[in-house]
């Protein structure tokens, strides 16, 4: 058989007419919807229309009520449906109708939707065009799968932007602002219709004096700086709605919890100033007199909250103090979520009783944890954890976990509020093997830590601790390793005073802190020694992309030169928190084999600028210099002039726990034996 192409022609028509009669099947399929005795089938609806169609039967059909269906209410139905196209945008839309065994049957072909051509404002715009126009077709535009170019025609969605026009000029002061739809011409052969909507602004409103009155002599200041900064605005009752809420807000926060304001002005009909007078009804300022927490917190979440949340008993409320023990009590890890509520106690106004309701947290957790950073290689480790064991409210945990540097192993009690008070108290036990380096230590740790959250800046601890170590090696003397068989009793305490706007993934702020811990051989070896630790940053955000930060840390041995203290003691400089040309812990003497030996002093300090390329991704450009002691020293302050440098850049990629970092410091002053630089990889800022 010989094939012409004609033949091919044709064969190709037919198989183009299969597969779009094929996709208009897919497309549009058969529907049914069902009321009393009545069953309406409706086809040639494709999916994306089907939901707005079946709620405008359904409508119909309960208007109908539940009695049999009949030809009077299967015309009735494919009218509506008509409109309903219409209305949608499709002004060739044809229904039929047919009574089927079953009930009804709906036929549609919707034909060409029409599209909006070309978009003109008439009148005067006292905004700019553009924005008004996206206005126009906000609700259009954000219809599913639209076509942004050539948008589909609905007059609902026209009408309601004409209304979004009609509102962005009365929140610009254009109280009397109107705008029209004019009439659309009919679609043309490329069923585009032209939109074209008339402005008429009217004359403008702007705030003139906002004054007040009635306020609480302790919050006047604050309140009046609220009406400073309405005045020359435009003036909408809206915003007028919003001072109020602030106001009322304000008063709230400070335990004026029953207030309501009210707003005196008169306008004139030709526009300008508008004064307002804003009358402040403060009512009596509540204190705490009892707390409570829900019936449905167990026996032990009750005991946390209730000696969280003890301070405020006796106190005039202030929304922030109750904040700060808000999140005291979700750092617990035993509450998914908390809310409190001050109601009136015994009926009086000025009595409150604080209501803590809420949802504990799942108590049992048990995770595994795979990590990596350049010091420690790979680590693997699993974790357990009880926020509220034996109903007590107290958290048990433990962790094992395995690195390059071998196995750890610890078990914690923390109790969140000793004797219930503010203070929390952890009882830990651990077991460390140490092998990184030329030594191998095993050790075991038995510490008692008492904290306390002073207030959102300031926090301490005291803490005691016991230690037993055991260093092998088969290459390092005893002077470089120090002891080799030790007991140590470890006494000291910590503060910190903290401004950051937050610890983790901060921004702007500063803190400063600083630790003292006195250690002495139980084994009678006379050794005693004293360490000192004092850290600081501060974060400068430069623009809202670029930002500044500088820090410093000093730590000091006093009593003891670096030969007679236990090698993992001793201070330590370089690394991903210190001076990062070096690696972890090589900033200064190191055996020919790789071994810090550490010293008795390290000075390290720091500034950074970075830059964020896209969301939570930044480039960092960093300089640091540090140096490290081994001498006796005479003061907490005693640190090596022998300084060394580093320059750098680095990433970061900010998660909820903190940045992922990763850092390359050069060693632009290089030695005998030390290396270029060093590439970093871990988790934190590094100061």
């Amino acid at each position: 058989m010989k094939l012409t192409a004609t033949h091919l022609l044709k064969k190709h028509r037919r198989l183009c007419c299969l597969l779009a009669c094929t996709c208009l099947l897919a497309a549009a399929q058969a529907h049914e919807v069902h009321f009393g005795q009545t069953t309406v089938h409706v086809q040639g609806v494709e999916e994306a229309q089907w939901d707005p169609l079946r709620a405008m039967l359904m409508d119909q059909l309960t208007l109908n009520g539940t009695g049999p269906a009949g030809a009077p209410l299967a015309d009735d139905l494919a009218f509506f449906v008509r409109q309903h196209f219409i209305r949608e945008g499709w002004p060739e839309a044809e229904v039929a109708w047919k009574m089927a065994k079953d009930g009804i049957e709906l036929t549609v072909k919707p034909g060409h939707a029409v599209r909006v051509g070309t978009v003109t404002l008439k009148g005067e715009l006292p905004l700019p065009e553009d924005e008004l126009k996206k206005y126009l077709l906000k609700p259009t535009l954000e219809r599913e799968d639209v076509d942004k170019k050539l948008p589909q025609w609905v007059e609902a969605d026209l009408q309601q932007g004409a209304g979004l026009v009609q509102r962005r000029l009365r929140a610009e002061g254009f109280l009397n602002a109107e705008t029209v739809l004019l009439p659309a011409p009919t679609a043309g052969p490329d069923m585009r219709r032209d939109l074209s909507l008339e402005v008429k602004p009217g004359p403008k409103f702007i705030f003139g004096q906002a004054s007040i009155t009635g306020s609480p002599p302790e919050l006047d200041k604050r309140m009046q700086a609220e009406m400073t900064e309405a005045r020359g605005t435009p003036f909408n009752e809206a915003r007028v709605q919003q001072i109020q809420q602030r106001l009322d807000s304000i008063c709230a926060e400070h335990g004026w919890l029953h207030a309501s304001t009210t707003a005196d002005y008169k306008l004139g009909k030709g526009g300008g100033t508008v004064d307002v007078v804003f009358r402040v009804q403060a009512g009596e300022r509540v204190r705490i007199t009892s707390i409570t927490a829900h019936e449905a917190f167990s026996r032990g979440a009750k005991r946390v909250l209730l000696a969280k949340f003890k301070p405020l008993k006796g106190q005039l409320y202030e929304a922030e103090e109750a904040d700060f023990f808000f999140k005291r009590a979700l750092d617990t890890g035993m509450f998914s979520l908390l809310d409190t509520k001050v109601l009136p106690d015994n009926g009086s106004l000025a009595a409150g009783n604080l209501r803590i309701t809420g949802e504990e947290s799942k108590p049992v957790t048990i995770g595994f944890e795979p990590g990596f950073d350049t010091f420690l290689g790979a680590q693997m480790g699993v974790t357990y954890k009880n926020t509220n064991w034996r109903d007590s409210g107290n958290t048990l945990a433990a962790e094992l976990s395995y690195s390059m540097a071998g196995p750890v192993g610890f078990v914690s009690h923390t109790n969140p509020a000793v004797f219930n008070t503010q203070h929390s108290a952890t009882t830990r036990w651990a077991l460390e093997q140490f092998n990184r380096f030329e030594y191998n230590r095993l050790g075991t740790t038995l510490s008692l830590d008492v904290a306390r959250r002073v207030n959102h800046s300031l926090s301490y601890s005291v803490f005691i601790s016991t230690t037993a170590n055991t260093v092998t090696s088969d290459v390092l003397t005893r002077s470089q390793t120090g002891p080799t068989n030790y007991s140590l009793m470890n006494l000291g305490a910590s503060v910190m005073y903290d401004r950051r706007d937050s610890p983790v993934l901060t921004r702007k702020g500063w803190y400063v802190s600083g630790r003292i811990e006195s250690s002495t051989d139980t084994l009678g070896s006379g050794l005693s020694f004293i360490r000192s630790d004092l850290r600081g940053g501060w974060y400068i955000p430069i623009t809202k992309k670029f930002r500044f930060a500088t820090g410093a840390e000093l730590n000091t041995i006093q009593g003891a030169t670096a030969d007679k203290i236990p090698i993992d003691s001793r201070v330590f400089n370089g690394g991903p928190y210190s001076v990062r040309s070096f690696g972890m812990r090589r900033l200064g003497p190191v055996t020919p084999g790789g071994t810090p030996l550490g010293g008795t002093s390290a000075l390290f300090a720091s500034a950074e600028f970075s830059y964020e390329i896209i969301p939570n991704l930044e480039l960092a450009f960093f300089g640091d210099i540090g140096s490290l002691g081994q001498g006796n020293n005479s003061s907490a302050l005693s640190y090596s002039s022998d300084f060394r440098e580093a320059i750098g850049a680095g990433l970061r990629y900010k998660l909820p726990f903190g940045p992922i970092r990763i850092d390359y410091g050069h060693n632009p002053n290089k030695r005998t034996g030390e290396q270029s630089g060093f590439l970093h990889i871990t988790v934190g800022f590094a100061f």
